[in-house]
């Protein structure tokens, strides 16, 4: 009796080692297969998003133009030119091109000639509506014109510069609020914050 209590008591002891043994192992290698799982799927990840990032790299690199030009003659022939070093075409709209670093000239007939510099422009390849910021300058003969911005309407002929915008020749230094061009006659039309108007023409 007492030797069978004493056989019982050991098989008991030897289950319970397995047991634990078997436990300890399995557990063990589960964990290991989690994470082998965990970096696999990690690493997965970093892969996708490393690539999604070229991805995006590359389309805004072939969104970019380097040293474009444009231009076009209007209803009397004279030439509208314009010209950046960078320009970037809009994803929604492909008439519309932001501009950087930009010269434009307005080429007349009898070979006068209106500059305009900016260092950012927003062009419609469509209608030609351009509008220049940054920077604004014009320049037509003695006359200069600077302004934060400028809206050049070609097919309208007009140009309305606008935001501390300066007019100044060898005569004369004025400062306005809006100041329009009529791009036909060269009629300069200056408007100060207290709406009075200095108006300017050009002697032929």
């Amino acid at each position: 009796m007492y030797k069978t209590l004493i056989q019982l008591v050991l098989l008991l002891v030897l289950i319970l080692i397995i047991f634990f043994n078997y436990n300890k192992y399995f557990y063990t290698e589960n964990k290991i297969d989690e994470v082998k799982n965990t970096n696999s799927l990690s690493k997965e990840s970093v892969e996708k998003n490393n690539l999604l990032k070229k991805n995006l790299v590359k389309e805004n690199i072939n969104n970019e133009i380097i040293n474009l030009t444009y231009e076009k003659f209007d209803t009397d022939g004279n030439k509208y030119f314009i010209n950046a070093k960078k320009g970037a075409i809009d994803s929604k709209n492909p008439n519309i091109i932001y501009m950087n670093e930009v010269e434009a000239s307005l080429i007349y007939l009898n070979n006068e000639r209106l500059i305009i510099y900016s260092k950012e422009a927003i062009f419609n390849k469509e209608n030609f509506k351009t509008t220049f910021s940054k920077n604004v300058k014009l320049l037509y003969q003695e006359q200069t014109l600077e302004s934060d911005n400028l809206e050049f309407l070609i097919d309208k002929n007009i140009a309305i510069f606008r935001d501390n915008v300066k007019y100044y020749n060898q005569d004369i230094e004025a400062f306005a609020d809006i100041v329009n061009i009529n791009l036909k006659t060269k009629e300069i039309d200056i408007k100060s914050k207290n709406q009075k108007k200095i108006k300017i023409k050009k002697n032929n």
